[in-house]
């Protein structure tokens, strides 16, 4: 496995996803929603790092997760590798039942890839760093039907002074048979 390098708008903007200043208050419940599911259900994630140094490199992942069971990181190489809960992880095509020892580079690598993944999820707030764009602002910025009668809300956590970057969009699904609070299916682009 290669150094990370940077991380792709995907998930380089998530690192500001918990806002301190949030002005539609389903994002902040969607989100809540979002960490109780997660810290309880099998959680697939879609990982993509790339240069921020406009080089051509990127890494890719699937991430799994069961809570308090296994973790699974496979790479676009079809290469797998699991982590059972109190173990460390392996290189195994089994789920971690076996599979043969990993280097300290590669275990730090696969922790990195997971910590980008919890990267959204955490419930912290972030510091702002650059004070004339001023706080950050939660917006919907998209709310459309879908063709079974769900509604899907895009969010995108920016600043007061947008300044022309890439900013974190957050999308929940609200199925049409569940109450207006329970939108869930917890995406960040």
């Amino acid at each position: 496995m290669k150094p990370i390098l940077a991380i792709s708008i995907l998930i380089a903007a998530a690192s500001s996803l918990l806002a301190t200043e949030q002005d539609d208050p389903r994002f902040a419940q969607w989100m809540d929603n979002s960490r109780a599911a997660f810290a309880h259900n099998h959680m697939i994630a879609y990982v993509r790092l790339e240069s921020l140094e406009g080089k051509p490199h990127s890494d890719e992942c699937r991430y799994d997760r069961y809570p308090g069971k296994v973790e699974r990181i496979q790479l676009s190489s079809g290469v797998s590798y699991a982590r059972k809960k109190g173990k460390k992880w392996i290189e195994s095509d089994d789920w971690g039942e076996s599979g043969k020892p990993l280097t300290k580079k590669q275990v730090a690598q696969l922790n990195d890839w997971v910590a980008w993944v919890d990267v959204p999820l955490r419930n912290e707030k972030p510091e702002i760093h650059d004070k004339s764009q001023g706080g950050i602002v939660v917006r919907l910025v998209d709310q459309t039907a879908t063709a079974d009668g769900d509604e899907e809300f895009v969010f995108e956590q920016g600043r007061e002074n947008q300044t022309g970057v890439n900013y974190p969009r957050s999308t929940f699904i609200k199925y049409k048979n569940s109450k207006p609070e329970d939108a869930g299916s917890f995406c960040v682009r």
